[in-house]
């Protein structure tokens, strides 16, 4: 059981010390959360990226229908490709006629000669587009190839950028936290000093001893990382019930790969990761500071 008396009375004598330790692991704690929703959130987006049309490739007028449709087959058989859509040059007009619909003059001086027929194709992996560019890109019945690379490639070197800086920070936040719960024990057992002999002196058990400081780190690191998860599910609450991004119409996330999971029931996992990490490094920290000043 943990003593709550005894730590309360070192929580009163030592306040600012408390304050640092508990507010170092929440800022910590905040970090890692937020920082592991970008990662989900950049993963979802990825995926939602991958369903859209993902690279259209256009036909010189000399590649005929016939060998268009003979090459969506070879397409079709590509283990990288997921879907292959056809769109002939009378598709095309039909649809360019559509969104300019309320432009007559433009209408007028369409034909089907100025639209080109093109393959719309989607990969299962979005990483293998640039190969498929590369692959199609010069052959001689080609007239060009669109498609989301370079908006893949912002996206990635962002979402890359920021994990990095972010990461950098919660480690080093947590360093200073672990450190933070050293130095608190440190100085409480120096403080316990007598106390401590005295209990040694009556036959006291090193667990007996020791239990004492490690519940002291524990109330620490749980304490931070409760606050953190608090206000992690305050603001994903938030987040979306207001439809923020249009989190609440997507109404899922994708943890890992293609695995998905509702919004709420990633909050509500978030938290209970935040607070279990919260008691490992409330254990682990607390167990190095006893082994490296107290002498038992």
């Amino acid at each position: 059981m943990i003593n709550l008396k005894n730590i309360i009375d070192f929580l009163k004598k030592e306040k600012v010390i408390s304050f640092i330790s508990v507010l170092a692991i929440f800022i910590s704690f905040t970090l890692l959360s937020f920082i592991i929703s970008f990662l989900v959130f950049s993963n979802t987006a990825m995926n939602i990226l991958q369903k859209q049309v993902q690279l259209r490739i256009f036909f010189k007028d000399s590649f005929s229908e016939a060998q268009i449709l003979q090459l969506k087959s070879e397409l079709e058989s590509d283990k990288r490709i997921q879907e292959v859509g056809y769109t002939s040059k009378d598709d095309a007009l039909k649809i360019f006629k559509d969104l300019s619909k309320n432009d007559p003059v433009l209408q007028e001086s369409l034909t089907t000669n100025i639209l080109p027929a093109s393959l719309e194709v989607r990969a299962y992996d979005i990483k293998d587009l640039d190969g498929i560019y590369e692959e199609y890109i010069s052959k001689d019945y080609v007239d060009s190839i669109k498609y989301l690379k370079d908006i893949k490639d912002k996206f990635k070197y962002f979402s890359n950028v920021t994990t990095g800086i972010s990461l950098f920070i919660t480690v080093l936040f947590f360093i200073v936290s672990f450190g933070i719960i050293i130095s608190t024990i440190r100085i409480n057992i120096f403080q316990k000093k007598d106390e401590i002999e005295i209990m040694r002196l009556v036959g006291a058990s090193d667990d007996l001893i020791r239990k004492p400081f490690i519940h002291q780190g524990l109330v620490y690191s749980m304490t931070g990382s409760f606050l953190a998860g608090l206000l992690y599910f305050i603001i994903s609450l938030i987040i979306f019930f207001t439809n923020f991004l249009g989190i609440k119409d997507l109404g899922y996330v994708y943890l890992v790969g293609n695995f998905k999971v509702h919004f709420i029931a990633f909050t509500v996992i978030m938290v209970l990761f935040v607070n279990f990490i919260g008691y490992l490094l409330g254990k682990s920290g607390s167990k190095t500071a006893l082994q490296n000043y107290l002498q038992i």
